[in-house]
């Protein structure tokens, strides 16, 4: 009984809890492009969108062809609700890209949002964003707010990626 107990808690803990907020797709690209041509035209993405101090690779693997960094996106709240001073932050975030003969894969994901402290105030943080609909704690204005704010900026660094997937690496132009 006590294992039934117990599977059945764990098993109502996963539909409980919303899945991770994230982006990942896996793009074909011209079959003759290979892999280290991908990991190049990835590493130069990478160079060029990302170059604040919060921005930081942490794997540069050519041999596997993986390419993992850490990604920060300030949050400044454009609407009024309860604490939004305590509200104004860091969306942090990582990004993976693999790449192999003729395809890549991208994954941004794990997304944590963190508040300031404000003065009078506590910080509101709202941690690791979901798809849930209701925050954690904190106002559920600024929770979508924050979602919102997250997606925008993947899908336009989705489309920036993939733009710089599709053109060739400098260095392999003959010119």
């Amino acid at each position: 009984m006590k294992k039934f107990l117990l599977l059945f808690a764990l098993i109502l803990n996963t539909f409980l809890f919303s899945q991770e907020f994230q982006f990942e797709d896996v793009i074909k690209v011209d079959s003759t492009i290979t892999k280290e041509e991908l990991y190049n035209r990835a590493r130069s993405w990478i160079a060029k969108t990302y170059k604040s101090e919060k921005d930081v690779m942490s794997i540069e693997d050519k041999a596997s062809g993986e390419l993992t960094g850490n990604g920060a996106l300030r949050y400044d709240p454009q609407s009024l609700y309860f604490g939004v001073d305590c509200a104004r932050g860091f969306i942090n975030y990582k990004i993976n890209i693999y790449v192999k003969e003729g395809r890549y894969k991208y994954s941004i994901h794990s997304f944590h949002h963190e508040g300031t402290r404000c003065p009078g105030g506590n910080i509101i943080s709202y941690g690791m964003l979901t798809e849930s609909e209701k925050p954690i704690k904190g106002p559920k204005r600024g929770w979508n707010e924050v979602k919102e704010l997250a997606k925008k900026d993947a899908l336009k660094t989705i489309e920036s990626l993939n733009q710089a997937m599709n053109k060739e690496y400098e260095a392999s132009k003959d010119w």
